[in-house]
């Protein structure tokens, strides 16, 4: 679902007892779901804590473009397979190239 669509799903559903899609619950679950997905491998993916209710308090540290990356963060943790033993470094290859869509300092600073 595009962007766009997203927000008008959850503009629409504010209405009928709130939205828990937003970006921040949609970065929560990516970032858990990577953890199980590392499991296999590793005792916890190498992620920082991400809190969702400190996000959603913090968010507007962060402008469009840190949004940008941010989506294409956690779009890029879900395109994650999990890990398979044998695969431990292709796995964490993968996660750095997820971390390049990284936000700004600002950003960072007010969401971790």
């Amino acid at each position: 679902m595009g962007k766009s669509a997203w927000m008008l799903a959850c503009l629409a559903a504010v209405g009928l007892g709130g939205c828990r899609n937003t970006l921040c619950a949609q970065l929560a679950d990516a970032y858990s779901a990577a953890d199980q997905k590392a499991r296999p491998c590793l005792e916890q993916a190498p992620l920082p804590a991400f809190n969702e209710a400190h996000c959603e308090v913090q968010f507007e540290a962060c402008g469009t473009e840190d949004q940008d990356q941010l989506q294409a963060q956690l779009e890029c943790y879900e395109r994650l397979d999990t890990c398979a033993p044998e695969q431990e470094a292709a796995f964490l290859q993968e996660m750095i190239r997820c971390d390049e869509h990284a936000p700004s300092n600002v950003c960072e600073a007010a969401l971790f």
